[in-house]
């Protein structure tokens, strides 16, 4: 397989669960915006105990139309479909040779010719070849005028990085702390569409929310709970802060992530006490965020884990002090072509003595920042902050938005994963910038005490709330709230009142304070006092004598809930256990009751507390392979099923096909696959979530069960199957809680526990007798697996040198299907979370998946087991495309779908995932997955058009995927209407990286159906903007990067296709790039270079040497090194460009070849071109449409064949042996290829005597023994359509159809010849007459053209002086 990215597509099986209705764990964190009503971009984000997210938003809603869009046009048939074109704005070639492409989306991938030839008859040379005067007509050839120049539009574009800080809440068990803040072939120029629809009626902003999506990170369950969200960048993106430390930058879009950082893991710190706490955990549980300029600050902070090594060994006031762990990051934004990207980075890191609630930045009035902390025992301290300027990287410049009339929906720039180095980490993120810096580039000054509060008891909870310049605050306990200020340097208490059982507080205004209780919400207004209680206006009160006194304005009943948020001082939000979010409004000069104003913002489906008459959930799903799925139940049994089954509309849990023999008394959590590689037996182990583990044969028996846990089973691992060792085939087991259990599949012995650990586990090491465990505070325990003793603890440095000593081995944690090595295409998304959508969820690794169904569909069917699994593998496609089209919005592509494709109707839905996050989507209307981002429309079209495109292999369904692929291509913006978003070029792009080589033609084709769509304007601002970053312009250090390769791939095919819209210096900084990629052998982006060549190399050869990209090209074709077939197969893609380059610019090109034969610089280069012309011939002889997608090979070389014979011939000079030993093997097969291909040539072996016929009607004759031309025979006077020697060599036939005449000549060696070389042979009369004429008529049988000649025209011997002559049906019978 192709050391690719994989193309992951989640699949929910809507059968089993609603995304909407799903079960969720509870929340911890609710933060939402715009709850206005004439807000149309409201949404609402929740954090969950597991970790996920969720999303709300107003969406679009289309009004009732039946379920389908109507249109303007008749009917649609296929036919109608590949009519109709949208064509490109573009001038002609700059050459004078214009390319025509034919459309994809009309042709059948296997038996037809398909893409860009001209059509036009090929002319036949007027002259015999002259190889002396080859050079001076190659230099005229090159000359040519260029595309017309053209100004480029100034498109200046960009965006406001600004936004301002958000709070928000969370509720937690009393004893928590609450959050403060709360493909190479070518593409076409014109691409068949569907009529233009009149389009659906305006769409309306739904005033309720609606469930957009289930956001999945990568670490979800315990201990990853989401302990803050900070909404950014006016409300366009989330920062989520993960107890464990994962912080993430996720879209309020489309909960797509466009960066993550793991924090826990941040060292910019080489203090004492960095050292100190290495191996300790922190539990990160408050995140802040800041405006700074362009940029935006975000702070985060933990505490100590209660089981951390630090906290059970203090026991003194020093060593109780710095257990605040603060770690400060800075968060960069810019626009390219008005599209976000993001930059995340850690910047500073210290420890300090204080509360993670009670660390923050507070703004001074100088445009500095303060750092402020308050301690356990009420000292409150400020530092005064710097922060260094970023000298590792270049920042780029942020610009104003553009103008959204501009919708061209391009995604942020960071770093591509690199396709072609396995070991690079793997990063889908299309706006990522890795971290360069790695220093710390804050420095905060000595600490200085302002202020101190004093309580009667210890304050275990506080908030703070910068208003203005004054920064707010409040702390309280079981017994007592303390409210207090910082402004100017100076710290005031302001009052202290007696408070029972708060849950919450917090600062609205400067003079309002809210407290939050469990059943209620008291609003308090702080007036100023005298001595007596009386209330003072401000405008008299003085400093000394003013007393600040809490006043209760208003008491809000609130039923119970899990989080909580003011959005204002008068909006209250609350979510309950069932995530409805209620909000609570009132008018503060209003008297009236707030019931009145309260309304559920969004609440699950009234069918969730329904009483359903089959009460078996499925909790998890586990993929064999694809004929074989486990699914495991909410009723203890296991459940068999088959992925076509799963596919269908009305499948249920009772049309499973086997369960199991004995149920578990509990939900089954999990499902894994283990083996016993002594029997070569599979078994299913499996957690119910009482604790138990229980394993399963294939055929569903239950052979063991034991409940030994507390929580339930997460991961296992197996032992290898080494002989003699003590866990020889054992499986692993892991809970939840760390707790490990070790049985044997022999006999399902129950062998031994180990104990868990309040850390999770993370790696497992073998070695010899010793069970090597380490955990994530950085400590490793050591086990004797023998005698089952516990060894010692160790740190992680003493655990690296145990390792150092060899003989260790790494068990592999398994927490799904993922090594399953016979099935590598369906795998679970996670096995930690608990949601249920999520256990009915499987990730589709499109590029495994399409290339094992062609692998099996390709092969040639011997026997019916053979017939069987490539009708299989058909029905697999089918299933799969029917869980990712969207029916609904135009009923004739949806007959296609369904008669002619014979796609079913499945109930699924597709999500989308990008760097380990998954979003499971929820689309109330087939339109809305249209129109959530650029991102998702270009992951669900290149899903479609991949699978259609496996799927028209089948000649009888290659019509009606051309016809639904242009549907899905360029017909979707009129059935949508005006929310869809098309599909994203930059995503298309970077997929085209990640690629293997079956979806590169798909992302190519839908990337050029969206580059057709742009205006002039539209393309200029892109090439504008991207242009800067080309890989000629960047420093050396920054060539290679991924930026610089995705400006090179998005400016170059813009301008392959559009280059009169272009400027000259634009195009000439594109082909300095592209050769500077396709000369150095190091580029990992080489292959684009190639590719590039290939689609614009009419363009390109005007500013540049043409005749060095060819040569480049032949050598990279040739190359003797041995190359994997994968994306990096430069040598098979070069060949390709060379056919290409062949059928496009075929003078130049036969040209070259001629003149590199001839003349070549080496030995190795001669041998090079010649393997190039074989090459050519043979794909003349054997073309596969699917793979090369370029038509009528053949006449490529027609109209050149002499030229290219007579340079076969002369590198065989025998005078240079060295040379013709080298191209001998070569010549041989190219002469090979040419007879069995054209009947224009012949070889009589026996003679080595070589026959070329030109167009002209003239014979050349050649002696391969002395590499020379013989002799030329004139008879003909028309262009000569086959020739034939007799099987003794001394007669040859020559034929023109279009004189209906058969000339037969003597050439076999005579005395005269020894007197007169290079002279005919005498044909036994004076003259040059031939030896006999033979007419003959075989009426319109004769009419063919030169294709059809190659094929229905053929001499067969059946004598040395008798010949047949087949012309089409028609045989003829001479006498030479």
């Amino acid at each position: 397989m192709s050391p690719h990215t994989a193309f992951q597509v989640p699949l929910t099986f809507l059968n089993f669960t609603n995304i909407r209705d799903a079960f969720f764990p509870s929340s911890t964190v609710l933060t939402s915006w715009g709850l206005s009503p004439d807000d149309n971009n409201a949404g609402s984000v929740i954090g969950l105990e597991d970790g996920s997210v969720l999303l709300l938003r107003r969406l679009e809603i289309q009004e009732t139309r039946s379920g389908y869009t109507k249109y303007s046009s008749p009917r649609l048939s296929p036919a109608a479909l590949s009519r109709t074109s949208l064509t490109a704005s573009r001038s002609n070639s700059p050459s004078g040779s214009h390319i025509s492409h034919i459309s994809p989306f009309s042709v059948t991938q296997r038996s037809r010719v398909v893409s860009g030839i001209t059509s036009e008859q090929v002319e036949a040379p007027k002259n015999f070849v002259d190889f002396d005067s080859e050079a001076e007509k190659l230099k005229d050839l090159l000359k040519g005028r260029g595309p017309r120049e053209r100004t480029s539009l100034d498109g200046k574009v960009a965006a406001s990085a600004e936004s301002k800080p958000f709070k928000k809440k969370m509720k937690e068990p009393p004893r928590s702390m609450l959050s403060a803040t709360a493909s190479p072939a070518l593409s076409p120029l014109s691409v068949s569409a569907p009529p233009s629809p009149s389009g659906p009626s305006q769409p309306q902003i739904s005033k309720e929310f609606e469930l957009v999506c289930h956001i999945i990170p990568p670490e979800v369950g315990q201990g990853h709970r989401v302990s803050g969200i900070e909404l950014l960048h006016s409300n366009e993106l989330s920062a989520v802060l993960q107890q464990s430390g994962h912080l993430a930058i996720l879209s309020n879009r489309d909960g797509k992530c466009f960066t993550h950082v793991q924090i826990a893991n941040t060292n910019l710190s080489s203090s004492v006490r960095h050292s100190q706490y290495m191996h300790d955990v922190w539990l990160w549980t408050h995140l802040r965020s800041y405006v700074a300029g362009e940029n935006i600050l975000l702070l985060a902070s933990a505490a100590l884990a209660p089981e951390s090594v630090s906290t059970s060994l203090s026991d003194s006031d020093e060593d109780s002090k710095d257990r605040c762990r603060v770690v400060l990051l800075e968060l960069c934004t810019s626009h390219l072509i008005g599209t976000l990207q993001v930059k995340l980075e850690p910047i500073g890191q210290w420890y300090c003595d204080g509360l993670p609630q009670t660390v923050g930045l507070h703004y001074m009035e100088d445009q500095s920042f303060q750092f402020y902390s308050l301690s356990q025992d009420g000292r409150f301290a400020v530092q005064h902050m710097h922060i260094s300027p970023n000298v590792s990287t270049v920042a780029t410049p942020t610009k104003e938005p553009q103008e959204s009339h501009l919708n061209l929906n391009l995604g942020a720039l960071g770093p591509l994963p690199n396709p072609f180095k396995s070991k690079l980490k793997s990063s889908d993120d299309e706006t990522a910038v890795e971290s360069t810096s790695k220093t710390n580039r804050v420095r905060l000054e000595n600490a200085s005490v302002v202020g101190n509060i004093s309580s009667k008891d210890s304050l275990f909870e506080y908030n703070f709330a910068p208003i203005g310049d004054t920064l707010k605050g409040v702390g309280w306990s079981d017994n007592e709230l303390i409210a207090f200020d910082y402004v100017n340097g100076r710290f005031t208490s302001l009052f202290s009142s007696a408070n029972l059982d708060v849950f919450h507080a917090k600062w609205l205004d400067s003079k309002t304070i809210a407290i939050i209780f469990e059943d209620r919400c008291e609003l308090y207004q702080i007036v100023n006092v005298d001595a007596s209680g009386e209330e003072i206006p401000a405008s008299s009160a003085s400093t000394e004598s003013v007393l600040i006194q809490p006043i209760l304005l208003k008491t809000i009943s609130i039923s119970s809930f899990d989080a909580i948020e003011f959005l204002t001082a008068c909006e209250l939000l609350t979510v309950d256990c069932n995530h409805q979010i209620t909000r609570f409004s009132w008018d503060e000069k209003s008297q009236r009751s707030p019931k009145d104003v309260v309304r559920n913002i969004w609440h699950r489906s009234k069918s969730v507390q329904k009483v359903v008459a089959n009460p078996v959930k499925l909790t998890s799903l586990l993929a064999l392979d694809p004929e074989s799925f486990v699914l495991g139940c909410s009723d203890g049994h296991l459940r068999q099923s088959s992925f076509l089954e799963l596919c269908e509309e009305n499948f249920s849990i009772d049309n499973c096909s086997a369960c199991s023999d004995w149920a578990l008394d509990a939900k089954i959590g999990s499902l894994h696959l283990a083996k016993n590689d002594r029997t070569n037996v599979q078994y299913v182990v499996g957690g119910g979530d009482d604790g138990s583990i229980a394993i399963w044969s294939s055929a569903l028996k239950l052979c063991a069960r034991w409940i030994v846990f507390t929580t339930p089973l997460q991961l296992i691992a197996q032992f290898p199957d080494v002989k003699g060792a003590p866990l020889r085939g054992a499986v692993l087991c892991v809970s939840e809680d760390g707790t490990i259990v070790v049985v044997a599949l022999d006999g399902f012995q129950f062998l031994f526990v180990v104990p868990g650990s309040p850390f999770p586990l993370q790696r497992v090491y073998l070695g010899e007798d010793n069970l090597l465990l380490a955990y994530a505070d950085q400590r490793a325990r050591l086990w004797d697996v023998r005698t089952r003793e516990f060894w010692r603890s160790m740190s992680m440095d003493k655990a690296e040198e145990l390792f150092a000593q060899r003989g260790w081995t790494e068990l592999i944690l398994r927490s799904s299907s993922n090594d399953n090595p016979s099935n590598r295409s369906l795998t679970n998304i996670s096995v930690s979370s608990r949601s249920s959508d999520v256990a009915c969820t499987l990730s589709l690794d499109l590029n495994s998946f399409i290339s094992d169904s062609l692998l099996v569909i390709k092969n040639v069917s011997t026997n019916r087991k053979q017939t069987r699994n490539i009708l299989l593998a058909r029905d697999h496609l089918r299933s799969a495309l029917s869980l990712i089209l969207t029916p609904g919005l135009n009923r004739d592509i949806d007959d296609i779908c369904f008669e002619q494709l014979g796609i079913k109707r499945a109930n699924a839905s597709m999500g989308f995932s990008r760097d380990g996050f998954v979003s499971l989507y929820h689309y109330s209307q087939p339109e809305h997955c249209w129109s959530l981002s650029g991102n998702v429309s270009a992951a669900r079209a290149l899903a479609i058009v991949a699978l259609l495109r496996a799927l028209s292999v089948f000649e009888e369904l290659s019509e009606s995927t051309s016809t639904v692929t242009a549907f899905y291509a360029t017909g979707l913006a009129g059935p949508v209407g005006s929310a869809y978003k098309p599909p994203n070029l930059a995503f298309l792009a970077r997929r085209w990286f990640e690629s293997s080589s079956e979806l590169r033609h798909s992302v190519r084709l839908l990337f050029d159906a969206a580059v057709i769509r742009l205006t002039d304007e539209e393309t200029n601002a892109i090439v504008d903007e991207w242009q800067h970053k080309l890989p000629c312009l960047q420093p050396a250090a920054e060539k290679e990067t991924a930026l610089a390769a995705l400006s090179l791939f998005l400016c170059g095919y813009l301008a392959a296709d559009k280059y009169s819209m272009l400027s000259a210096s634009a195009l000439t900084d594109i082909v300095k790039s592209i050769s500077m990629y396709l000369h150095d052998e190091h580029s990992i982006y080489r292959v684009l270079a190639i590719d590039l060549c290939s689609r614009g190399f009419h363009v390109w050869q005007h500013y540049i040497d043409a005749l060095e990209i060819l040569r480049s090209l032949f050598s990279l074709a040739t190359s003797s090194k041995k190359e994997s077939i994968n994306a990096q197969n430069v040598g098979a893609q070069a060949r390709i460009a060379i056919l290409h380059i062949a059928s496009t610019n075929t003078p130049l090109f036969m040209t070259t070849l001629g003149l590199d034969i001839l003349n070549p610089t080496s030995t190795e280069q001669r041998k090079s071109v010649m393997q190039i012309v074989a090459f050519l011939i043979k794909k003349a002889r054997d073309y596969d449409g699917f793979a090369l997608n370029i038509s009528f090979r053949p006449l490529i070389l027609y109209s050149n064949l002499p030229k290219l014979m007579e340079a076969v011939v002369k590198s065989l000079d025998p005078n240079s042996t060295s040379n013709r030993d080298a191209v001998l093997d070569t010549a041989t097969e190219i002469l090979d290829h040419v007879v069995k291909t054209f009947p224009t040539v012949d070889f009589h072996m026996p003679s080595q005597r070589l026959a070329v016929g030109t167009s002209e009607g003239a014979m050349v004759m050649y002696d391969l023994k002395t590499a020379i031309r013989l002799y030329v025979l004139e008879g003909h006077k028309k262009r000569i359509s086959a020739c034939s020697f007799s099987p003794d060599g001394r007669r040859l036939v020559t034929l023109s159809l279009e004189e209906s005449v058969v000339l037969v000549w003597k050439v076999g060696t005579s005395f005269v010849s020894f007197f007169n070389p290079g002279a005919p042979p005498r044909q036994g009369h004076s003259g040059s007459e031939p030896f006999k004429t033979l007419s003959f008529n075989v009426g319109d049988a004769g009419n063919m053209n030169i294709a059809e000649t190659l094929e229905f025209v053929r001499f067969e011997w059946t004598a040395d002086r008798s010949v047949k002559l087949k012309i089409r049906d028609s045989i003829l019978t001479f006498s030479t």
